[in-house]
């Protein structure tokens, strides 16, 4: 027999692939973007910057986007959301549900929109059979760009949506040191073991209101500040941190200044 070239190639995208510009430090589509931060440490702040703020993803990014949050309609720092998109303030599953039934309804999956997920505070809420604990394994199938969910306490967030989610967000000040520790014992491994990683979660939220900011779809995983701040790689620890990889959102250098 010939003796061929059994080089790997690269499987074709598919046709009509939508493609819309993003900073390459933010999530990319398709992502699971999981928060885990404490009451009054700025979820709302981030949520409403990414869905609003034209250097995130902005108002243009998705065709759809719905709101799941008990707050959503007393929270001030939500009104724009709730001026901007489909917002709700109970979880069900009628609701998934409804949602699944409209994307599945096109015959051309190239046509569904792009849609955005977010449900804020729900997740320790809501029973673990619930239908977006499974959608946290499928929500690419549906077109959803962007499934974020928050919670304050880890260990309440399904394993499935843990074990699915590409990004992590860990706000401060994090005064449950237990509740931290569990995060470290689930992701430390990925950053050098739990003592590196909350190393590293210390460098990265020196101030209040910042955040940890993970990339685990990266090779390796990569550690931010912010959304400012390259801080660590996969395996390193504090000793180890990246100097010089601090960038604001436009790209330019931006000198260890974090935007207010």
């Amino acid at each position: 027999m010939p003796a061929h070239d059994l080089q790997i190639l690269k499987v074709l995208d598919p046709p009509q692939e939508k493609t819309k510009p993003l900073h390459p430090m933010l999530p990319q589509p398709p992502a699971l973007l999981l928060m885990i931060s404490p009451i009054r440490t700025g979820k709302s702040t981030i949520i409403s910057n990414l869905l609003l703020n034209s250097d995130f993803f902005g108002q243009d990014f998705f065709d759809e986007v719905m709101c799941i949050s008990p707050t959503i309609y007393n929270d001030k720092t939500s009104r724009f959301l709730k001026k901007a998109f489909d917002c709700y303030d109970e979880y069900s599953d009628e609701l998934i549900d409804q949602m699944i039934d409209k994307q599945s309804s096109y015959e051309d999956p190239n046509d569904r929109p792009d849609l955005a997920v977010v449900l804020d505070d729900i997740i320790g809420m809501i029973r673990r059979e619930a239908r977006i604990n499974h959608l946290a394994s499928r929500f690419r199938h549906y077109n959803i760009k962007l499934l974020l969910m928050s919670s304050q306490n880890y260990r309440a967030v399904s394993p499935v949506i843990r074990s699915n989610c590409t990004h992590m967000i860990i706000g401060s000040p994090f005064p449950n040191t237990k509740e931290l520790g569990k995060i470290a014992e689930e992701v430390g491994d990925q950053f050098g073991g739990a003592d590196n990683f909350l190393s590293i979660y210390r460098a990265a939220t020196p101030k209040k209101y910042d955040f940890l900011y993970l990339d685990l779809t990266s090779n390796p995983p990569l550690a931010y500040h912010n959304f400012t701040k390259l801080v660590a790689k996969g395996g390193q620890g504090y000793n180890d941190m990246i100097s010089g990889g601090n960038f604001n959102l436009d790209g330019a250098e931006a000198d260890g200044e974090v935007p207010k």
